[in-house]
């Protein structure tokens, strides 16, 4: 495991993903409820010289780094990429098993704005689609829940 200072003008090469090569992996630490950037103890980080990112060879040895370390931090989330950095969604993202129902959370409240927006469309269907507010109501309803079901069943297979 190596520490990586992602801006550090005493570096030679700008970008911080030229220096990890192909089958290493960056840790990224952030809030569990947010983006919010913190250290590996849990603490926020302040100012953007202070972004690092931890650097291993191995997947195994990242995934067994992310699985202790979110034990440890409650609120720790960790996101694993590979050397194309950032420009991807994370390979794999580790959260406390406390947070799991954050999840379930989600697809309840998802199913149930899925449900509410039959109503509405419903009243559209009855008055034979001049009804727009209902249509909009409805299809926002419908969108929004569908997001929240996804956002639940995605966050319960990313988390480890």
């Amino acid at each position: 495991m190596q520490e990586l200072k992602l801006y550090d003008p005493a570096r030679q090469s700008a970008n911080w993903t030229e220096i990890v090569r192909p089958g290493q992996y960056a840790v990224f630490h952030t809030d569990v409820h947010g983006d919010i950037e913190k250290r590996a103890d849990g603490t926020i980080v302040r100012a953007p010289e202070e972004s690092r990112c931890l650097l291993f060879d191995f997947l195994e040895e990242a995934e067994t780094y992310c699985r202790s370390k979110v034990e440890q931090v409650r609120d720790l989330r960790c996101d694993v990429y590979d050397h194309s950095g950032k420009s991807k969604p994370p390979m794999l993202t580790y959260v406390n098993a406390a947070h799991e129902k954050d999840f379930r959370k989600y697809r309840y409240w998802g199913w149930a704005l899925v449900a509410g927006s039959v109503p509405f469309f419903a009243l559209a269907w009855y008055w034979n689609g001049s009804s727009v507010l209902s249509l909009i109501v409805g299809f926002n309803l419908l969108t929004g829940g569908l997001r929240m079901v996804h956002w639940g069943y995605a966050g319960r297979a990313n988390s480890k």
